[in-house]
């Protein structure tokens, strides 16, 4: 466990500071110190329990920047990991994003913190500002990076889980801040106590049950240090001025709990939310028709049958399925989807975010791109990693694996078809692997379709949109295309009765954001 010496060290970011905490002076204060940290563990423990976040003797990923909540976090799952029951396996990782001249001193001292725990640190550095795509914002690229980092991490630690150390005032300004942007129902929930990062991997939020203060008395009990990034001072960025000026101002002039009101708000959202996500994705199940890759087709007369609210729900659902921007979408269109849904004298069609256009067809609702569509994406071939993971420059991985051939596991994945998934007979790549967007003239031979074509043929015939097939991409070996992701397999590499190693290709798309700061 952590030494306890009575002292905070707080190591500042720029120059360190040193600050001896002057409470915990006299026996009673400290009983009650050392009451309020079991409790403040123990309330953890409660919230882990309650929310399913953790499995008896899983593999946890801590996620440590070096701030408070990160250290507190680590320091709270150490403790519940020795309790009976729990036995928790703890690995720490941190990333270093290049933004601020002394950044590598927080990774030291991470790394420095693991190793005085006997932990395994996964350590890396990237930076951000030269790793931004176009059109990405510097605090867009830092979490694209930063998860795909966890991502990688806790696949190479073994671990199932990633533990960040969000906790209630972060849910607090969340909420604040989506509500003054204009949100719908489920982000008025604020950040998951729990969400996918990957096939294998999920994110856990352990401390959204506890507040700074209780954070930093916890700190302070245990003498424990943190580094402080001046960064969270600057009321330049929006989240700064809504903890700093915006919310000081709200308790003093309006309600001094607003906090706890906001919280509560998010908890109401949160159950609504999940009773009408069940509703709207069995109504979903009922209406969803056959449509062409990149396109949703719904049964109108279906939708017009359910609660309007329920309604609207499973129409901003299926919106997202098909890759809409949903921070875009206004409170105004889903009420005009909604009504076209509803009447088929409705007007329409309906502009969407994102080169989309819904449409009433007879009984059908159709959600598709409206053409035409910004120019083809184009960059340079990626060479792959093999076995690996490879950052493509668009935002998306490529991972590689090689496994023997095991005929239970292919026809597993021929029954279930994984999105972004393909199995291919390794031995029969020839030279590396490469990834790039598809190009005019590209043509191979499609598995299961009779002979040689061009892509744009083969999507053509598909009857792919236009939205589709800009996200098409092609990875290819010296002889030509390999996989035409997401629709076909060159039929040179299919998987035969002598294939004897498998190539797993998985193409991962960035998960959505959570419009939150991560620690």
């Amino acid at each position: 466990m952590f030494p306890g010496n009575g002292k905070a060290d707080s190591i500042c970011a720029g120059p360190a500071v040193t600050r001896t905490n002057p409470g915990y002076k006299t026996q009673g204060t400290m009983d009650t110190s050392e009451n309020n940290a079991r409790s403040f563990v123990q309330s953890v423990g409660r919230f882990i329990d309650q929310r399913k976040l953790l499995a008896p003797s899983e593999h946890v990923l801590a996620a440590v920047s070096g701030g408070a909540d990160s250290v507190a976090m680590l320091a709270v799952l150490l403790e519940l990991a020795q309790q009976r029951g729990r036995d928790y396996r703890l690995s720490v990782a941190h990333l270093d994003h290049a933004l601020r001249e002394d950044s590598a001193a927080d990774a030291d001292f991470v790394e420095s913190l693991a190793g005085s725990l006997s932990l395994a640190c996964i350590r890396e550095r990237v930076d951000v500002r030269e790793a931004a795509l176009g059109g990405e914002s510097i605090e867009e690229a830092a979490r694209r990076i930063r998860y795909d980092f966890l991502t990688r991490a806790a696949e190479q630690a073994g671990a199932t889980k990633v533990a960040m150390g969000h906790h209630a005032d972060d849910q607090v300004e969340t909420v604040l801040y989506r509500i003054l942007r204009g949100t719908h129902l489920r982000g008025l929930a604020g950040m998951p106590a729990r969400r996918m990062l990957s096939q294998d991997v999920t994110l856990v939020r352990p401390m959204l049950c506890a507040s700074r203060g209780e954070i930093v008395d916890y700190l302070r009990f245990r003498g424990l240090a943190w580094r402080d990034d001046p960064s969270n001072l600057d009321p330049a960025y929006r989240r700064n001025f809504i903890r700093h000026k915006l919310l000081p101002l709200l308790r003093e002039e309006v309600n001094p709990r607003c906090d706890q009101a906001l919280l509560r708000l998010a908890s109401a959202a949160g159950d609504a939310e999940i009773l009408l996500a069940g509703q709207a994705e069995a109504l979903l199940a009922r209406a969803r028709r056959p449509a062409g890759q990149g396109a949703i087709a719904l049964d109108a007369p279906a939708l017009a049958e359910a609660d309007e609210l329920v309604r609207q729900v499973a129409l901003r659902r299926a919106m997202e399925q098909a890759g809409l921007p949903l921070q875009a979408v206004g409170a105004e269109q889903i009420q005009r989807l909604s009504d076209l849904v509803a009447g088929p004298g409705a007007s329409g069609p309906v502009n969407l975010p994102g080169g989309w256009i819904a449409r009433r067809e007879k009984a059908l609702l159709i959600v598709e791109p409206s053409i035409p569509l910004v120019a083809e994406p184009s960059w340079p071939a990626v060479p792959l990693a093999c076995p690996g993971r490879t950052l493509l420059p668009d935002g998306r991985s490529v991972d590689c694996q090689i496994l023997a051939f095991a005929p239970a596991d292919f026809d597993l994945h021929c029954r279930t078809r994984p999105a972004g998934v393909e199995m291919i007979d390794a031995d029969r790549i020839v030279g590396p692997l490469r990834c790039r967007p598809r190009e005019t003239g590209d043509a191979f031979v499609p598995l299961g379709c009779g002979g040689r074509q061009t892509v744009s043929d083969l999507l053509t015939n598909l009857k792919w949109p236009a939205a589709a097939r800009r996200e098409v991409l092609c990875i290819c070996d010296d002889q030509g295309i390999v996989y035409v992701h997401p629709a076909r397999i060159d039929a040179r590499v299919r998987i035969t009765d002598s294939t004897r190693r498998v190539l797993r290709l998985s193409l991962r798309t960035p998960p959505p954001p959570d419009a939150d700061e991560d620690s």
